[in-house]
């Protein structure tokens, strides 16, 4: 990662010092030739002696080569290859020095980058709501029908003017009652979409349940330290053995404590959205007795990641791992996972979401998506790495599953679980793709997505 941040760092801040090279190397007590190759970054610098620098330069070391540097320039070496910025001809080899010269001019490209992209994602979304959300569809149905009958009833009374005063009565009422029904059907539409444009809206029980995670970040601390006290020692290593004590355990201490969460939570508007929180946070407390937060972290930082070792090491399911993954604490060097399940037909029926990672909701996902070919190779673990049309990169991890009856003769029905990491994170992982490995170009979906010549297209762009 871009150790030349740092030694651009300290040529900038010791030229704002107003400190010559001589002056600051006989303070550390190196040589100026040798300072100089640092600040031109043509030589490492760590550990104590970075540690000098910094108290000559009265600067901490964080902030010579800080997290924060790191992730600005994979944000800004991201937006550099933007489709629309391709031909800009951008340095990207002096994006190191772009931080470490103006970090206050970095923080604000990629503020406004961001911005126009989150602006972007929004108007995908409401775009795509409003084209598959079968709600639009019926209201406008209905109106249409409204309209219709009013209409109709207008163009008799006009063409027939000498109509009895009795049958004329009959349309006026007609044209009243149709009248009010459009009314009311047209508030409703009103409402709706008044609502649409709400960045927090929900529309369905699983809206309601994503909502409640992306809003905890996938981690609940309360869960977690009840199912840390619970006296579990597993003696069986049969997964299913251990996930029906934990499952035991969950029902006896840890449920009453899900069901006060839930009804704290504005989220969790209905009644169904709180079966399916339930349902959810059980299967969380399952995995928080199974694989105690500070056991798992550590043994997924020496595994790097790798879903079955660590479904191996803990005697579990790769899926109770996946979504494990999405609750690790922020943390250094810690990616963050997000987790995808598709059935056979191709549908998304849970997702654990990833900053960044957007997925239509009411239309189906981009088919190059690895997620939809691990069938093809069941239980075995395929990486893919994947290059949206925004320039964002992700790295996917998919392995399909067997669900349901076993034995000679029964059918195999399968389960895909997926984890994705942003590209620039899954260098801490084994799944870290080498520079020979393929980058394939992929998309959210085909409505979402601006690959005119994408050969797997089965729908128009939203945009033209």
């Amino acid at each position: 990662m871009p150790d030349t941040i740092v030694g651009t760092r300290i040529r900038q801040r010791r030229r704002e010092m107003g400190m010559t090279q001589a002056d600051l190397a006989k303070v550390v007590g190196i040589s100026a030739s040798y300072l100089n190759l640092i600040e031109w970054n043509k030589r490492r610098i760590a550990g104590g002696r970075l540690n000098k620098i910094a108290d000559a330069l009265k600067i901490s070391p964080d902030d010579l080569a800080g997290s924060s540097e790191r992730r600005l320039l994979e944000v800004l070496t991201e937006i550099a290859h933007l489709p629309s910025l391709r031909t800009l001809g951008i340095e990207t080899g002096r994006t190191s020095e772009l931080i470490a010269r103006f970090p206050g001019w970095a923080k604000g490209l990629a503020a406004l980058v961001r911005s126009e992209r989150e602006a972007v994602a929004h108007a995908q979304t409401l775009s795509d709501r409003l084209s598959n959300d079968p709600f639009l569809s019926e209201t406008v149905h209905r109106m249409l029908s409204r309209i219709a009958a009013i209409r109709s009833a207008a163009d008799i009374l006009t063409e027939y003017p000498t109509l009895s005063a009795e049958r004329r009565g009959r349309f006026d009422r007609m044209i009243h009652d149709e009248s009010l029904a459009l009314s009311e059907v047209a508030e409703a539409l009103a409402s709706y979409l008044d609502k649409a444009e709400d960045a927090d809206r929900v529309l369905t029980p699983l809206d309601e349940v994503e909502a409640l995670f992306e809003a905890r970040d996938n981690h609940f601390g309360e869960i977690e330290a009840v199912a840390d006290a619970l006296p579990y020692a597993p003696s069986d290593a049969r997964p299913i053995s251990r996930r029906l004590k934990a499952r035991s355990l969950v029902e006896e201490h840890i449920s009453d404590l899900i069901d006060d969460l839930i009804a704290n939570q504005p989220q969790i508007k209905t009644a169904a959205a709180r079966r399916r929180a339930h349902q959810a946070l059980f299967e969380y407390a399952i995995g928080a007795i199974l694989m105690p937060m500070t056991a798992f972290a550590e043994r997924a930082a020496v595994l790097r990641y790798d879903i079955e070792a660590l479904a191996e090491a803990f005697s579990v399911e790769v899926e109770a791992v996946c979504h494990r993954l999405t609750a690790l604490p922020e943390g250094k060097d810690v990616p963050r996972f997000g987790y995808f399940c598709a059935n056979a037909a191709g549908t998304i029926i849970e997702k654990l979401g990833l900053e960044g990672l957007a997925l239509p909701r009411y239309a189906a996902a981009c088919p190059l998506w690895v997620l939809y070919r691990a069938q093809q190779s069941p239980e075995a673990a395929i990486r893919q790495r994947a290059l949206f049309p925004s320039g964002a990169r992700f790295v996917f991890v998919a392995r399909a599953r067997h669900q349901g009856a076993t034995g000679f003769g029964k059918p195999r029905h399968y389960i895909t679980d997926m984890i994705a990491m942003k590209e620039g994170e899954a260098r801490h992982t084994v799944y870290a793709p080498d520079v020979s490995a393929p980058v394939e170009e992929v998309g959210p979906a085909c409505r979402l997505c601006t690959r005119r010549t994408c050969r797997h297209r089965v729908e128009d762009p939203l945009a033209a």
